[in-house]
């Protein structure tokens, strides 16, 4: 339980520790050499880029106030110089990466178009740098797919290009921590590994090789590689002697309470977990302090020790900034429901955990309901087992009394009484398998109607999507091809007229290119040329385009989708979603529209939420529509779950949950 909690809270820690690695491990003297810089120099751009790198530092020691004084200044500076102009904006991205992560995009996007037009070294490596600022933006937003596809083919070819390895390496090191995070462990030790030879051949004390022994440490102790870990460890605090005022002294403290942790050493870990809050107060490191914290509390729990944990808990709740991270809310509301179970207080545990299911996507409702009832029978079950402990007990001296008077009856019973027992006996047993004859009997019949009725549906649904092929076919080759002939004498005719009759022949050509652009939307849309050519994902785009209008926006979204779908079940995925749409534009008033369909190995998901009027679902059962019944039928052929959300003022939501194996 503990274990898997750590993993949460690294991946809410790994997108926060690459400034770290940025600064000289030696940060006073840093920036004392940037203070003299200033004073020996008189030339605006050097003076620019110097407070410039003073915004940097003041930022990862938490001085957001100097850090924006010394960018504004910077920026004053360099306003005459194109160049440095285009470098602003990607301290801009770094300073508002904390606090505006809109503002913190749009700077560094800016910084990456202006410096396009440069083919320097420089501008190679700060571009990749504003690029990942992006990348750490989407790993915020849990897109870690969009910060490895940034980094991947963005961040890295650029460093590659700019020839700086102790950059390529801190990157090759974030990279790391995502794989880390995604449980791709493995491949996480290769990209340390390749990240510390990188950074050890261009410096042993740099801030990128001590942040990638820390993590690479982390990492290990995930894989269960204790030896490795320490080996980490030990290289990191060699480091760390020198520099003992290091920003990254709390990520050390971090690994090696992990560490211990992992060990079962619960002492040893909480002693490193308190070294580390030290540290990252000193730094004023919040939210270090918070997830050092977290990692206390789950080292107390290994000791059972509920109350010092429940301490815990209550102090990083007060933590409002932490607190607005949904991810940390949903994690530390979770954590309140486990941890007051351990301390008897059923009730509270339950509101903790009504608390932390709240803020769970509408997505996941089903997974929801499935929590709520396994802890509510984990609660009855305490509350009861006291009492099925008697009921036990009472069951077992009846079982003993019975026990004891038949052993009396056969005693003293007769020969007569013992026939009768076995003729009795007998009775039940010939009547009782009688009856599980015929209930198999039922259950056979009732699985064959089932199969029929499957079959009769198949057949149903195979013959509609055939004729729905043929009559588009028949329309689009037949009646097109009739009418574009008509068209074609009647543009030949009227080349050659020159009657005053022009206007009205004109007139009817015109009615002619409606009437045959009708039907080519008709043909289409009983079967799309691009479902059947460019796939299903193109298809479902292009069904969406046609039912936007003013009053409705749909939004698509499309993950996972592969090509080994086959075509009937293309053809009734498509058909599902169309008659989706049907409904929410004859019946929701609805304005906005989110469309969102995904494929997991052999399972498709489809959902759709409207915030039209909605209405309640249990209403459906006395009606006949056939848009409702030809979704529920294209589900059953495709063996699917169908759920729907509703209530009359709050929208609708639809899940379905299809079986496209081949």
């Amino acid at each position: 339980m503990a274990r898997k909690y750590t993993l949460v809270l690294f991946v809410l820690l790994s997108c926060a520790m690459w400034s770290k690695a940025q600064v000289p491990l030696d940060q006073k003297a840093y920036a004392d050499s940037l203070s003299n810089s200033l004073k020996l120099n008189t030339s605006d751009s050097i003076k620019a880029r110097t407070y410039f790198l003073l915004s940097y530092y003041y930022i990862t020691i938490n001085e957001v106030k100097k850090s924006k004084l010394c960018l504004d200044k910077g920026s004053a500076l360099g306003k005459r110089y194109p160049y440095l102009r285009a470098v602003y904006y990607f301290y801009e991205s770094i300073v508002y990466l904390e606090l505006d992560l809109e503002r913190s995009r749009i700077a560094a996007l800016t910084c990456d178009k202006l410096l396009s037009g440069y083919s320097d070294k420089e501008a190679y490596l700060f571009r990749a740098r504003a690029l990942h600022n992006t990348a750490i933006i989407e790993q915020r937003k849990d897109n870690i797919k969009g910060m490895v596809d940034i980094t991947l083919n963005k961040t890295i070819p650029l460093t590659e290009k700019s020839g700086d390895k102790l950059k390529l390496a801190n990157f090759y090191s974030q990279l790391a921590m995502v794989f880390t995070n995604i449980r791709e462990r493995n491949k996480a030790e290769t990209y340390y590994n390749l990240a510390i030879q990188m950074a050890k051949d261009k410096s042993a004390n740099s801030p990128v090789l001590l942040n990638a022994y820390v993590f690479a440490a982390l990492n290990y102790n995930y894989l269960r590689k204790f030896p490795q870990s320490k080996a980490m460890l030990d290289k990191a605090k060699a480091i760390l002697i020198r520099y003992p005022k290091s920003n990254l002294l709390a990520d050390y403290y971090f690994s090696e309470g992990n560490y211990y942790h992992g060990q079962r050493q619960f002492k040893a870990a909480l002693n490193s977990y308190d070294m580390g809050i030290a540290a990252a107060r000193a730094l004023k490191q919040t939210y270090m302090v918070n997830s050092l914290l977290l990692q206390k509390y789950s080292s107390l729990t290994y000791l059972k020790d509920y109350k010092g944990a429940q301490l815990i808990l209550d102090s990083v709740m007060k933590d409002s900034d932490f607190m607005s991270s949904a991810n940390n809310s949903k994690a530390i509301f979770k954590e309140q429901a486990k941890n007051n179970v351990h301390l008897g207080n059923v009730k509270t545990a339950y509101q903790w955990l009504e608390r932390q299911l709240k803020l769970t996507d509408s997505l996941y409702q089903s997974r929801r309901t499935e929590e709520i009832n396994a802890l509510e029978a984990k609660f009855r079950s305490a509350e009861n087992r006291k009492r099925i402990s008697d009921l036990t007990a009472a069951n077992e001296k009846v079982n003993l009394e019975a026990k004891n008077r038949l052993l009396m009856n056969w005693l003293l019973g007769t020969v007569s009484s013992f026939l009768t027992i076995i003729l009795v006996a007998g009775y039940f047993f010939v009547q009782k398998n009688r009856k599980l004859k015929e209930l198999n009997y039922q259950q056979e019949l009732k699985y064959i109607d089932q199969q029929h009725q499957v079959k009769l549906t198949r057949a149903m649904i195979h013959g509609q999507d055939e004729e729905r092929k043929r009559v588009a076919r028949d329309l689009h080759d037949g009646l097109g091809g009739m009418l574009s002939a008509v068209k074609i004498h009647l543009s030949g005719y009227a080349a050659k007229s020159s009657s005053e009759n022009d206007q009205e022949l004109d007139l009817i050509i015109s009615r002619l290119d409606s009437s045959m652009t009708e039907l080519r939307a008709i043909a289409s849309n009983m079967m799309p040329a691009s479902l059947l050519h460019l796939g299903l994902k193109v298809s479902l785009k292009d069904l969406c385009e046609s039912f936007i209008s003013d009053n409705l926006n749909i939004d698509f979204q499309c993950i996972g989708l592969k090509d080994n779908i086959p075509v009937d079940k293309q053809v009734t995925i498509y058909r599902i979603v169309q008659e989706l749409l049907n409904n929410v534009v004859r019946h929701a008033s609805a304005k906005n529209v989110l469309l969102q369909c995904s494929q997991y190995d052999d399972s498709f998901m489809i959902t759709i939420e409207d915030d039209g009027v909605g209405f309640e679902p249990e209403s459906l059962n006395d009606k006949t529509g056939m848009g409702m019944t030809n979704i529920k039928a294209r589900v059953a052929y495709l063996n699917g779950k169908f759920e729907i959300m509703s209530s009359y003022g709050q929208g609708t939501s639809i899940n379905i949950e299809v079986n496209i194996c081949t």
